[in-house]
């Protein structure tokens, strides 16, 4: 037919981790994450708008990204 492809592996996958494990590796994760990205995140909240420009307004008004 043709010439043989080779396949080439790059890496190595990790075993499967117990949820334990999982949850820790998360941690190191989201501290890595604060460290890059000062903005402490918010608590959960509804923000009710009666127009969509009003929204905008309020959104554009934010100064830490992860609200919107």
């Amino acid at each position: 037919m043709g010439p043989e492809l080779k396949v080439r592996t790059v890496g190595k996958r990790r075993p499967p981790a117990t949820p334990q494990e999982a949850f820790a590796r998360a941690q190191v994760l989201q501290r890595q994450l604060e460290l890059i990205h000062p903005f402490p995140r918010p608590r959960g909240f509804v923000f009710k708008a009666k127009t969509h420009a009003e929204y905008e307004a309020w959104r554009k008004a934010q100064k830490n990204p992860r609200l919107w």
